[in-house]
């Protein structure tokens, strides 16, 4: 009976020992994982997020955007520095919603001028994660991110946004996914201007996933 006890345990220990095992030493597809986190992020229903993009021109670092963001279903609220200029925006319904810089008054369209639509693109954060194809999609390993395990992914791929085809070239992504709930939680984009070959940087950062955000019109 001791016997029988004893081998009893050596086997339930290296059951468990092995499951304890696999899971450490299990790695994600890449390129699955990574179609998995831009399919939660284009289905999500709301969200925040962050955008930060910096240039450099004649040899020095220029912070170009810093923008705070937060969607809820079609509603969009942005806020903070497009090259050097306080920008506040909201989009409730087919109201549009644009403060002014200078006089802190907001303005009211009945729709999003077509001379805004092109800024509303670009600080969507989607549209920067938008590819005709991925190419090599490689697993850099687990690091943690705000105390959270993440699964680091790089890929060069070819990018579908006609403002980053324009202007920059030579894409690197770092592509940062939760392991728990596989949410993309960081983004860091690398590449080069076209023009003169100087290197670009854009970090997009999410948060809030599936989380209630009340959008509303401000107070005119």
């Amino acid at each position: 009976m001791k016997k029988r006890g004893l081998l009893l345990i050596i086997l339930i220990s290296t059951v468990l020992v092995g499951g304890i095992m696999g899971r450490l030493l299990w790695k994600p597809n890449p390129a699955e994982l990574l179609t998995h986190g831009l399919e939660n992020l284009n289905q999500a229903t709301s969200f925040r997020y962050s955008i930060t993009q910096h240039q450099w021109v004649e040899g020095k670092d220029r912070v170009l955007t810093q923008i705070l963001g937060e969607k809820d279903g079609g509603n969009t609220h942005i806020s903070g520095q497009l090259v050097g200029t306080e920008v506040e925006m909201i989009v409730v319904g087919e109201g549009f919603y644009l403060k002014d810089p200078l006089g802190k008054r907001w303005v009211r369209y009945p729709s999003v001028p077509a001379t805004q639509e092109v800024f509303l693109a670009e600080l969507n954060p989607i549209t920067s994660l938008q590819f005709k194809e991925l190419g090599e999609v490689m697993l850099k390993g687990q690091e943690k991110l705000n105390g959270e395990n993440v699964w680091v992914l790089q890929l060069q791929p070819s990018v579908q946004n006609q403002i980053m085809e324009d202007f920059w070239t030579d894409f690197n992504y770092m592509v940062y996914i939760s392991g728990k709930n596989k949410t993309i939680r960081r983004v860091t984009i690398q590449s080069n201007n076209k023009a003169n070959n100087e290197p670009m940087t854009m970090t997009l950062d999410f948060s809030d996933f599936g989380k209630e955000i009340k959008i509303r019109p401000p107070n005119l």
